[in-house]
């Protein structure tokens, strides 16, 4: 019986020998991808490509590089080529390894020098395109005029020059001929200008006309003139070409006894319905109309190349390596990009503008650019269920999580991208030259980050003004407003506020969005931080408005599935009380905040760091020096209190108890409600002005987060000072996961976002595959500085301690990473959540997409089958695990990321009953997300289960 490797060997050989010497010839490539070679075998397509590089190892194939990897049968190729091939078995460079053989330098030779062979899409969307230019330029006598139609930003103006080198090269045109651009639009309200400017004119053709003028025929003649926007050319330039384009003879403007003559091939620019917006007689002349498809309709391997040409070329630009996340690269594949190449340039751009700025800001080796460096109108790539998902897993290479462009690429100067739009050629140039600027003036990182990105708004304000798509400008706008509101959540609250318009029939004004999003990344907020507290005040406002109530129901649903969190019952009578105290104007009022403390600055000191990192003005204060009286301290304060109030009551901030009298006192005198908060500290300070400017946030509500945060607020950053001795020495915590590196980059992610000092504390968190890249790890860094490993598989290194993923979740894992980082034994008992909603915050921050809800549900249910049908006992571990590993997995499946398990076929038959019930208690999976589980995955869960 024929083998699987036979099988795929015997349908590459037939592939590989029906290619000939001059199709190599013709477009430089060679080669069959896997799921080229799984359709002809019907042979799963992980399958196949496992066999096709054990066929490369075994000297019978040659796998080529590219994406997709291609592969070819060694014999063919040495056959087609003539030679002996002598290599690894992998060809990085194609065009490199033809010209090292000498294969069909002749063809080579001119298929290099064809302007048209160096356009992305050349033999892809763009084949028939390039086939009706070379023919119009061909054409004799001297070549057919040409219209080129298309979208806003697909390059036609880049497509008309390349037309223009390709006539050069191929000797229709001399060398010493111009290519003569136009632009009418900047023209078209004023048709005497345009034939002045096309045609020329004789002295005394108009008032001003003083001296005889050539005209732009005249310096096109024996070359090409590229009419750009040939729809706003007026009808009397229109019939004033016939002439030109019939016989080749034209007048200038205001001249009537002669002719001049003119060789010119024109080529129009039109993004317009031709039919509707030029003159049918001057359509007949133009006999080549050319079609440019928008970036959506063109593949995505074109997409591909568009996007890592421009990435090459801005590294060529700042002369800088740029190292992208593999998400990013995803996202410029999947996202709206409604501008076309255009756009994408645009938005590449200045998306290298912000990496630079960190770049400079932060003293870097590389430009790196992260998701969190992405737009939201990019983002949402990342969250779209395209059609050509599972494509983009297929062009990115498998396990690669960065792609680093340099500024000497080759690749670059073999590429015309058809487009040239830059948003700024003095982009980075004005970037360095500001950051300069301000750091030589004492303006701190943060404010240099601030003041620049707002720069780079402008730009990209500036760039989807050019393509004037309301969608792309209404994203922009709120650009700013994202920095401190999620754009996920702020999207739910502007849908849940429609909602509540049409029924209470009112309208909340777009700071009343901003409101509730802030409302809800709070309410978020105090879920994380397991302190959720109501009051009674805010149920007797629900009582007393029962519509607001009401909606208050309907709009808490709406918020659940939007975010896709579980919203407690008792946030009803908050949502209540924002619908009825909600300001739907422009305006709202906040809570007034001053600091009293004392010592000569010391107030101000701290109002201006909390004021600076909140970009706001709002908090103030009351310096009160040793010398001064209680008495004039409390008058003074007492008119600041009259000062800041807008209506909703001034918190004082103060560093001794003994002033915390002064609320009552002010509260009489002043008929101000006026309260206050002793012992403050900074991180105090900054968290209570930040409440204070939440428009739902009521006085008596901040005082109460307060005093619950003022115990631990900042214990983390402040520390014990002897633990800071040693800060500067490096630490490493280590993360794995059973299934491979990509979960335990996942459980690295979680552990950064729970514990956000860690940078503070020099620590830094390493993902390992397994052991496998653990010996060059510990190389760099050694056994000392290893202070923890988290996940699921124990490394099992002398003196380090190993958390487990449950204990993390559920249990004091937390706790002993905090002890083990800052050495405090300092912890505030939170109130004892839910093991459901534990689960379901962890997955929270785990998942890029799933509604954790709904993930937990279904997989919880899986997990209850599978222990009953193996009989094995709950416990907190092999819960924990089954649910982080296969809601992970689940998310890889749906982008069709599969995991690879070695001798997966040989554990089944070994472990046949354990891998039938894990597969039956995973249907209820498959079905709920419309999966299937391969066996390589099951692989993972019976070593998950068969090794607790």
């Amino acid at each position: 019986m024929m083998t699987r490797k036979e099988k795929v060997f015997i349908a590459l050989k037939n592939l590989s020998s029906d290619v000939s010497a001059a199709k190599i010839a013709e477009d430089l490539s060679f080669g069959f991808d896997a799921e080229t070679i799984s359709k002809v075998t019907e042979i799963d397509r992980s399958n196949v490509s496992r066999e096709l590089n054990e066929l490369v190892r075994e000297n019978k194939a040659i796998k080529i590089i590219g994406r997709p990897v291609k592969f070819f049968a060694k014999s063919c190729l040495e056959e087609i080529l003539q030679i002996k091939y002598e290599g690894d078995g992998v060809i990085e460079d194609v065009n490199n390894f033809l010209h090292n053989t000498n294969f069909a330098n002749d063809e080579l030779n001119t298929k290099e020098n064809d302007p048209f062979a160096r356009i992305i899409g050349e033999t892809g969307s763009l084949e028939l395109a390039i086939k009706q230019a070379k023919a119009a330029i061909l054409y004799p006598p001297r070549g057919l005029h040409t219209l080129i139609t298309g979208p806003t930003g697909v390059g036609k103006t880049t497509f008309a020059e390349v037309m223009y080198q390709y006539a050069i090269y191929n000797g229709n045109i001399s060398k010493d001929a111009e290519l003569i651009v136009f632009n009418c639009s900047e023209y078209a309200d004023n048709p005497q200008l345009i034939l002045s400017q096309l045609f020329g004119y004789v002295k005394g053709a108009f008032t001003g006309a003083n001296q005889d003028k050539a005209g732009l025929i005249e310096s096109a003649d024996g070359g090409i003139l590229l009419l750009d926007e040939i729809h706003r050319l007026p009808p009397e330039a229109q019939e004033m070409l016939f002439l030109l384009m019939d016989k080749g003879i034209y007048r200038r403007l205001g001249e009537t006894d002669k002719y001049h003559t003119a060789s010119i091939l024109i080529i129009g620019a039109t993004t317009e319905n031709l039919n509707s917006v030029l003159l049918q007689t001057f359509l007949r002349r133009i006999p080549m109309t050319i079609n440019l498809p928008s970036l959506e309709d063109r593949p995505l391997n074109e997409r591909l190349e568009f996007i890592e040409t421009f990435f090459m070329s801005e590294a060529s630009n700042v002369k800088v390596p740029i190292r992208i996340h593999k998400d990013v690269i995803r996202a410029f594949l999947l996202y709206d990009c409604y501008g076309n190449i255009g756009q994408l340039k645009g938005d590449i751009q200045l998306l290298c503008a912000r990496g630079f700025l960190d770049y400079k800001t932060y003293n870097k080796k590389e430009i790196e650019i992260n998701i969190h460096l992405l737009p939201e109108h990019i983002y949402s790539g990342l969250l779209s269920r395209h059609k050509d998902y599972s494509e983009v897993f297929e062009l990115l290479e498998y396990g690669k999580d960065y792609y680093i462009y340099k500024p000497d690429d080759k690749k670059l100067a073999e590429t015309i991208n058809l487009n040239s739009f830059d948003v700024s050629d003095n982009l980075y140039k004005e970037i360095t030259k500001k950051y300069n600027h301000y750091l030589n003036i004492g303006f701190s990182n943060d404010k240099i980050s601030e003041i620049i990105n707002n720069d780079i708004i402008k730009y990209l304000k500036k760039l989807l003004k050019k393509y004037d798509h309301n969608t792309e400008k209404a994203l922009l706008d709120k650009n700013e407003l994202f920095k401190i509101i999620n754009p996920k959540v702020y999207n739910a609250a502007e849908t849940a506020l429609i909602l509540a318009e049409q029924k209470l029939n009112k309208h909340f004004s777009n700071r009343a969005i901003i409101g509730l999003a802030m409302h809800i990344s709070a309410l978020m907020e105090r879920i994380a931080d397991k302190s959720l507290i109501y009051y009674e005040e805010i149920n007797k406002i629900a009582l007393n408005n029962p519509s607001e109530f009401k909606v208050a129901k309907m709009i808490r649903e709406v918020l659940q599935q939007e975010l896709g969190i579980s919203i407690p019952t008792g946030e009803i009578g908050f949502l209540t009380m924002f619908l009825s105290a909600v300001d739907t104007g422009d305006d709202y009022s906040k809570i007034g905040v001053i600091v009293l403390a004392h010592g000569e600055a010391t107030a101000t000191s701290i109002a201006d760091v909390a004021n600076t990192l909140l970009a706001t003005e709002h908090c103030k204060a009351i310096d009160m020096p040793l010398d001064m009286k209680v008495d004039n301290a409390l008058e003074k304060t007492i008119e600041m209190v009259k000062k800041v109030d807008e209506g909703k009551g001034v918190l004082l901030l103060v560093d001794m108890g003994s002033l915390t009298a002064f609320a009552e006192i002010i509260t009489q005198k002043a008929n101000v409600l006026t309260k206050s908060i002793e012992n403050i500290s900074t991180p105090i300070v900054i968290e209570a002005v930040r409440k204070s400017l939440l428009p739902e946030m009521t006085l008596s509500v901040l005082v109460e987060d307060l005093n619950r945060a003022n115990p631990y607020i900042g214990r983390i950053i402040s520390g014990d000072i002897k633990n800071r001795v040693n800060i500067s020495s490096s630490k490493t915590i280590l993360t794995t996961c059973i299934s491979g590196m990509g979960a335990a980059v996942k459980i690295a992610q979680l552990l950064k976002n729970t514990l956000n000092f860690v940078d503070e504390y020099n620590v830094k968190i390493q993902p390992v595959n397994k052991a496998e890249n653990l010996d060059n790890i510990l190389d760099k860094n050694g056994y000392d500085d290893v202070i923890a490993v988290v996940g699921t598989v124990d490394l099992h290194i002398p003196q380090v301690p190993f958390i487990p993923i449950d204990e993390l979740i559920i249990g004091d894992g937390v706790r002993k990473l905090e002890k083990s980082i800052t050495g405090s034994n300092n912890y505030i008992k939170s109130k004892k959540q839910s093991e459901e909603n534990v689960f379901i915050n962890m997955l929270e921050e785990l998942l890029t997409f799933l509604n954790p809800i709904k993930a937990y549900n279904v997989v919880n249910d899986s997990y209850t089958a599978t222990i009953k049908l193996l009989g094995i006992k709950d416990s907190a571990r092999i819960k924990s695990r089954y649910i982080f590993h296969n809601c992970c997995m689940i998310e890889r499946l749906i982008q069709n990321d599969i995991l690879p398990y070695n001798n997966i076929d040989e554990l089944i038959q070994k472990k046949m009953s354990i891998y039938e019930k894990v597969k039956l208690s995973l249907a209820n999976i498959e079905e709920a997300f419309g999966i299937t589980v391969p066996d390589t995955e099951i692989g993972y869960i019976i070593d998950l289960l068969d090794t607790q």
